[in-house]
C-alpha cells in the first residue's frame, strides 16, 4: 500500500521530507480535513480535483511542508498527486 510518504519513525526522511509530530504547520485548506483516513485509491474524481486545486496553489518550496502537514492530519494524498509531489521534491 502506497499511502504513506514517510513512516514518521525517524528524525529525517529518506525522501527528504521533514517529519511532523503534531499539526503545528497548517495551511489554509481545512476543507481537506473531510478526507482524513480515506485510502489513496478510494478518492472520487471530484475529491482528487479538490486536493489538486490546493496542491497547484503551493509554491515549490511549500510542497514538502504541505505533504508533511497532510500526513500529520491523517490525510492521504491520491496516488497521482503523491507522485507529482515526490517528483517536485526530487528536483
Amino acid at each position: 500500500m502506497a499511502s504513506d510518504l514517510c513512516c514518521g519513525m525517524h528524525e529525517s526522511c529518506e525522501k527528504g521530507l521533514r517529519i511532523l509530530r503534531d499539526e503545528s504547520l497548517y495551511y489554509n485548506d481545512e476543507e481537506l480535513d473531510a478526507y482524513k483516513g480515506i485510502a489513496p485509491e478510494d478518492y472520487t474524481p471530484e475529491q482528487v480535483a479538490e486536493i489538486r486545486e490546493v496542491f497547484e496553489t503551493l509554491l515549490p518550496k511549500e510542497v514538502s511542508d504541505w505533504v508533511c502537514a497532510m500526513q500529520a492530519r491523517g490525510i492521504n494524498l491520491p496516488p497521482d498527486i503523491r507522485e507529482e509531489a515526490l517528483l517536485m521534491l526530487s528536483e
